[in-house]
């Protein structure tokens, strides 16, 4: 388990801020009145800036308007906020409402995906999603049967779409999506059933798949490099995560990536 989360975290934090650059999708962030990623920023920090609100005066706060998504299962994620248009997931099926913040909050459109609803047997821990990503004039969804969905922002038309999972294996999604560049970054959910973790990488304007990283297997599989890739000061060895596992139980090894 330390060596596959050791993976993960060289994955990471191979990332830096300033690897990450998409100038567009940097300015949104950068600005308060803007919440684009579901961290808030590529530090993970999840803290807004923004100060008109206070221990000071949080008590003299009113309902201006309210809107129900209709769904009644656990939500998690934050709503997006780009100009003065707010974007609402929920849990499956995975709708996706934009609002118009200047309208009190009127429904400008509405994605409702066609899911097999079997796909909940296979989840865990309720039905959520951790939250959409905008990007380019675009929202990005990972919905609970792992479809990847790239919407226009602005009318909510279906961009492209890929396939990043089988739930007939056990594989479902939970998890968020992340726009690094021009890749869109996400991760698998099912470890209870035996699923081989893995982080995948889309290109954000096609959805063709550019790369897939394994929490567990061959090197050349995990995309790691076991010379510079470390564990207590020294370097992990070749195939470590092979000799950490009893014949092929790599295979069906875990270390899925379902909470960020």
């Amino acid at each position: 388990m330390k060596r596959i989360l050791s993976s993960v975290a060289v994955l990471m934090a191979t990332t830096s801020t300033a690897a990450l650059a998409n100038d567009g999708l940097t300015e949104l962030i950068d600005n308060p009145a803007y919440w684009a990623i579901q961290t808030g920023d590529y530090a993970n920090t999840r803290y807004s800036e923004l100060d008109q609100i206070n221990r000071d005066n949080v008590g003299d706060l009113r309902v201006a308007w309210s809107f129900s998504t209709g769904v009644l299962r656990g939500h998690e994620g934050s709503p997006l906020v780009i100009d003065n248009m707010m974007y609402v997931h929920t849990p499956f099926p995975n709708i996706v409402y934009a609002l118009d913040l200047a309208q009190d909050g009127k429904i400008v459109w509405k994605y409702e995906p066609r899911q097999d609803p079997n796909v909940i047997g296979v989840m865990c821990c309720d039905t959520v999603n951790r939250g959409t990503a905008y990007a380019n004039d675009t929202i990005f969804l990972h919905q609970a049967d792992t479809t990847v969905v790239a919407l226009d922002a602005k009318t909510g038309e279906v961009k492209w779409t890929a396939v990043n999972g089988d739930p007939s294996i056990g594989e479902t999604n939970t998890a968020t999506v992340l726009p690094v560049k021009d890749k869109i970054i996400v991760g698998i959910s099912g470890g209870e059933y035996g699923v081989r973790g893995s982080v995948t990488a889309y290109d954000m304007e096609t959805g063709e798949q550019v790369w897939r990283a394994y929490s567990t297997g061959p090197d050349d599989e995990m995309l790691v490099d076991p010379e510079k890739t470390m564990v207590l000061g020294k370097p992990i060895g070749k195939d470590s995560s092979l000799n950490s596992w009893e014949g092929d139980q790599w295979k069906i090894g875990g270390g899925t990536t379902w909470g960020w």
